[in-house]
This record gives C-alpha cells, structure tokens and sequence, in this order.
C-alpha cells in the first residue's frame, strides 16, 4: 500500500487473536448497543432478537474496547466526527514518520 500509514479495517480482530499485533494501534468505531441495534435493524431488515442473536456470537464491545489504542465514537455529529478523523489523522501521520525514521 502507498501513503503515509495503512488502515487495516478487520471486524474480527478480537474474536481471531492471530490479527492482534499486525499494526501498531488499533482504532474502533464504537457506539451506545442500543443505538448499533436500532442501525443494524434498519439497515438489514431484522428484529431486535435477530439482532442480539447476532452481536451474542461476535466479541462485546467491551472486549473490542479494551483492545483499543484510539476509539472513535460514531453517535456525535458528522462535524465532531470529521474533527476527531482529521485529529487522528495528523496523529497517525506522525507515528508514521517517527517509525520511518
């Protein structure tokens, strides 16, 4: 990849632990569960039991929490977000550069 750092987007980075230590942080995206329910429900059609069955097999948001290095939190405004995503990016870019050099 070309760029001054990679993103590596792997949702099963907690469930299958021979990812961990691919990278050198590790971002997540996070939300309150309630609101994750009401999106994913909306997005793919199901109800909240089929849901719930769903998030019962994958690892619990505390568990992907406490993996985390940076953690976005995706129930703000598209405003604060792009803030945090413009911080990060800065952030990352200097990791980067220190790393290469």
């Amino acid at each position: 990849a070309k760029g001054d750092y990679v993103i590596f987007v792997n949702p099963l980075l907690v469930e299958l632990p021979i990812w961990q230590g691919m990278g050198t942080r590790v971002l997540v995206i996070d939300c309150p569960e309630a609101l994750q329910v009401s999106r994913v429900m909306k997005r793919n059609n199901l109800t909240e039991d089929q849901v719930r069955a769903i998030m019962a097999t994958q690892a619990s948001r505390e568990q992907r929490l406490a993996v985390a290095d940076d953690v976005i939190r995706n129930d703000k405004s598209i405003e604060e977000i792009t803030g945090e995503v413009r911080e990060l990016h800065a952030r990352y870019k200097k990791l980067a550069e220190n790393l290469a050099s």
